[in-house]
């Protein structure tokens, strides 16, 4: 029977030493934790029942024998005499001070005076146990440490990749955010304020804008609460005085914008604040089939003067006649750019002279495309603000906002219905940016309800196939 005694800092060591000198077929005999970490007794080629002290002497003979041969040959033990010896003096039964009272009993019987050379030799190959014994003990410890500092180094490896995944990740995102600006990417947060931005229908340029002004640091919806509020000071808002004060205005847009009906409007409410002569409109629309008509009805109702005008000659004659009223309203003919009368309008609008202020009707029902042309053609009249109508029936205030915005024209009236004189109001910008936002929210909602009723009409086809 072998036994051998095996230390390690943990239980895990010691077990993986015993398999790796016993083998699979050891026989753990005791295990307890001691100074060093945990002390392992195990046994090769154990037999229950059998007598331990002929065990014991058996190895204790053995170990005389070796230390008998290292006499003889004048040396004290070879290497594998001193395992041998380590095998003796690591067992649970064998100690140093018993192994001195062997050798005292083996020299007494057998070799006489060399037994004190034998303790000698024995006590030398216990010291080179122990320092072996040592050694293992600093051999793990050193195995520990290394194990630590690759687990640190394997950490430290993760959290760099990890971080650097992260920044290619931003990186290409940002790139599909700054779509005017390539050159400056936007971080991640910015380009998720773009999309939310794009989702709102602003105009890819003020989306970009917008997002490069907010910081990261704080979360997404912090962010976006920061963002909605750079939209809101951003869209200029005229002040609240065109009902009050009156003034001389022209308003221009495409055919079908709502001028004519805002006219109405705003005749209608300044006549219930200041009367029926203090209000007169003139009328430029000569090219439609029953132009008039409309116009000729909201006067003949309010009780105001009506100018009709052919040409320019007779535009500035009704503009005199017109001058001690406190609010003359002028209605345009909406043509497009094309027609060969537009010109001849635009230029009667442009000589006028800054004393009629221009308003760009602007439909909130038109894309935003439609909405920048508009712009175009009739910047020429010198425009000083812009109306927006039909509130009521858009679904995106985004376009609408960014001609306002980056064209820097006002918004004075802001209308959001058929009847009047009721349906006209003077605008308020954080009101529109979060209208805005609640119409945003809504169409995306509608859409992935749609998305969510076809896959599961799909789902079920193919079930049904």
């Amino acid at each position: 029977m072998k036994v051998k005694r095996f230390v390690a800092a943990n239980m895990q060591l010691a077990l993986r030493k015993v398999s790796q000198e016993l083998g699979a077929d050891a026989v753990i005999m005791s295990s307890k934790k001691v100074a060093e970490g945990f002390e392992v007794v195990a046994a090769l080629d154990y037999q229950p029942g059998a007598s331990e002290d002929t065990g014991d002497v058996a190895r204790q003979l053995e170990l005389q024998r070796e230390l008998e041969a290292a006499k003889a040959s004048r040396e004290i033990a070879s290497p594998e005499q001193e395992q041998r010896l380590n095998y003796a003096r690591q067992s649970d039964v064998t100690s140093a001070d018993g192994l001195k009272d062997v050798l005292q009993g083996l020299k007494q019987k057998s070799y006489g005076e060399s037994a004190s050379q034998a303790e000698a030799a024995a006590n030398t190959s216990s010291r080179a146990a122990e320092a072996a014994s040592a050694a293992d003990i600093s051999a793990v410890q050193s195995l520990d440490e290394r194990v630590k500092q690759s687990e640190a180094r394997y950490g430290n490896a993760m959290a760099a990749m990890s971080g650097e995944l992260r920044e290619l990740k931003n990186w290409m995102v940002s790139h599909q955010g700054s779509a005017w600006d390539t050159g400056r990417p936007l971080t991640w947060q910015q380009s998720q304020l773009w999309q939310r931005c794009q989702d709102v229908g602003l105009e890819p340029a003020w989306a970009d804008r917008i997002a490069s002004q907010i910081q990261d640091g704080s979360s997404i919806d912090d962010a976006w609460q920061q963002a909605l509020k750079l939209i809101a000071q951003d869209l200029p808002v005229a002040a609240p005085q065109l009902l009050q004060e009156g003034g001389r205005y022209a308003l221009v847009g495409p055919t079908g914008a709502g001028k004519t009906t805002t006219i109405g409007k705003l005749a209608a409410q300044f006549v219930i604040h200041h009367g029926a002569s203090s209000v007169a409109l003139i009328t430029l629309d000569n090219y439609r089939v029953a132009a008039h008509d409309q116009i000729g009805t909201f006067s003949r109702i309010l009780g105001v003067e009506l100018h009709k005008v052919q040409n320019e000659k007779e535009f500035k004659a009704a503009l005199l006649k017109t001058q001690n009223k406190k609010l003359v309203l002028v209605d345009s003919a909406g043509l497009a750019s094309q027609d060969p009368h537009f010109q001849t309008q635009l230029s009667m609008l442009k000589k006028a002279g800054s004393g009629l202020k221009k308003l760009l009707v602007l439909p909130l029902t038109s894309q935003g495309r439609c909405l920048q042309e508009n712009y175009e053609h009739f910047k020429a009249a010198g425009l000083t603000g812009c109306v927006f109508t039909k509130l009521d029936e858009c679904f995106s205030l985004g376009p609408a906002m960014s001609v306002a915005a980056l064209t820097k024209l006002p918004v004075t009236i802001v209308t959001d219905g058929p009847h009047i004189p009721d349906d006209v109001h003077y605008p308020d910008a954080t009101k529109l940016v979060s209208l805005a936002e609640q119409m945003a929210r809504m169409a995306r909602t509608r859409w992935q309800a749609a998305e969510a009723m076809h896959m599961g009409t799909q789902s079920r086809f193919q079930q049904g196939a």
